[in-house]
């Protein structure tokens, strides 16, 4: 990284434009690193947005699943104790 902006710097202060033309490619550069820095942002934002609902929705099925067992095994449960017969004692 360190390697490219010098690299960069070196050729901006070696090329035959002037001044004024070295800031104005600067400017331009920037802007479009910007636009590019503020679209991948937006990109990683819905991607992040996305799989947070995917989350959910796993999250909302492992609950319901559960949710059957616990009521399954608690209906075992009363049957079991329904089936066996009351001791005296």
């Amino acid at each position: 990284m360190l390697g490219a902006t010098l690299g960069g710097l070196a050729g901006l202060l070696l090329t035959p434009r002037t001044g004024e033309e070295n800031r104005s490619y600067l400017s331009d550069r920037g802007g479009e690193l910007a636009r590019r820095a503020q679209e991948l942002a937006m990109d990683a934002q819905g991607r992040a947005g996305e799989l947070l609902d995917k989350s959910r929705e796993l999250f909302e099925e492992q609950t319901q699943r559960l949710m059957g067992a616990f009521e399954a095994g608690r209906d075992a449960m009363r049957d079991e104790i329904r089936k066996t017969p009351p001791t005296l004692g």
